[in-house]
C-alpha cells in the first residue's frame, strides 16, 4: 500500500483542486507510469477524508485531460496521454474554470489556424493520408455521436502533428481534451444530429493540407470553428430554455469572421 504523504486528510476549502493537486504530485514524485494502478475510489476518499463527489470531480478532470484513466470494473490507472509538464497546469487552470467558455474557444481557435496552417506547408505522404483515414471514419460514424467525437478528436490532432511543432502539439492536446468534453456533454447532448453538416466543413480543411495551401488551409479552419461556436452557444442556450441573444457568441463569430478575412 502506497504511504506518500499526498494520500493525507484534505482540509476543507478547495477539496477538489487539492485533490487535484495530490494526485497528480502522487504519480510524479512517486514516479508511477502509465498503466500503473492507482488507489481505488474507497480508499481515496477515506485516505483524503473528503467526500465522494468532489473525488469524482477531481477524477473528472484528470480523466478529461489523460492524467489518470478509469476502467469500469478494474479501477483507476495511471493514463497515457503524453502531456507536457508545462500544458498540466494550463490544462487544470482550465478545467477548475479560470478562464471563460469563451477564451478556450478563442485560444484553440488561434492554435488551430495556424496548425492547419503549417500542416499544409509541412504534412508528409503518410500524415496527409492519416488525416485522411481519419476524415474517412468521420464520415462513416455521422449517426454515431461518440465515435464521430472520437474520430473527429483524432481527424484535428493528425492536423497538428503534421504541422511538425510539439509545443504547439502539446497545448491543442490539452485545449482540444477539454474541449472535447465540453463538446460531448452539451452539443451531442441537444444536438445529435449536427454530425453530417460538421462532417462537410472538415472536407475543406484536409483538401487544403493535402493541396498544400496554406492560406485555405487557415481560412478553413477558421471557418469551421466559428460554425462550432454557434452551435456551441445555441445548444447551451436550449439548456438553460432561452435562445441566443442577437449580440451573443454568433454574432461575435460572425463579426470575427468578416474582421479577420482570408490569411
Amino acid at each position: 500500500m502506497l504511504t506518500s504523504q499526498h494520500l493525507r486528510p484534505i482540509p476543507r476549502p478547495s477539496l477538489t483542486e487539492e485533490i487535484v493537486k495530490r494526485l497528480v504530485n502522487l504519480i510524479l514524485e512517486e514516479r508511477l507510469r502509465p498503466g500503473d494502478k492507482l488507489p481505488s475510489e474507497r480508499e481515496l476518499v477515506g485516505r483524503f477524508s473528503v467526500g465522494r463527489s468532489s473525488l469524482r470531480e477531481a477524477i473528472r478532470i484528470l480523466n478529461a485531460i489523460g492524467v489518470v484513466e478509469v476502467s469500469v470494473g478494474e479501477g483507476m490507472f495511471v493514463g497515457k496521454g503524453d502531456l507536457s509538464l508545462i500544458a498540466r497546469p494550463l490544462s487544470l487552470g482550465l478545467l477548475m474554470g479560470r478562464q471563460s467558455r469563451d477564451e478556450l474557444i478563442e485560444a484553440r481557435r488561434v492554435l488551430e489556424t495556424e496548425l492547419a496552417g503549417l500542416a499544409a506547408e509541412r504534412a508528409t505522404e503518410g500524415e496527409v493520408n492519416a488525416i485522411r483515414r481519419q476524415l474517412e471514419t468521420m464520415r462513416r460514424s455521422q449517426m454515431l455521436p461518440e465515435r464521430y467525437a472520437r474520430a473527429d478528436l483524432a481527424f484535428h490532432l493528425a492536423i497538428a502533428q503534421a504541422a511538425h511543432n510539439q509545443l504547439l502539439y502539446n497545448l491543442l492536446h490539452t485545449l482540444r481534451h477539454i474541449v472535447g468534453s465540453l463538446i460531448s456533454k452539451v452539443v451531442l447532448d441537444y444536438d445529435a444530429n449536427h454530425m453530417p453538416q460538421s462532417f462537410k466543413v472538415h472536407i475543406p480543411i484536409f483538401e487544403a493540407v493535402r493541396d498544400r495551401d496554406p492560406r485555405a488551409a487557415r481560412t478553413a479552419m477558421a471557418v469551421h470553428l466559428d460554425r462550432l461556436e454557434e452551435r456551441l452557444t445555441a445548444a447551451i442556450s436550449r439548456g438553460h430554455g432561452r435562445r441566443p441573444s442577437s449580440d451573443g457568441g454568433t454574432a461575435r463569430s460572425r463579426q470575427r469572421s468578416r474582421e479577420r478575412g482570408p490569411r
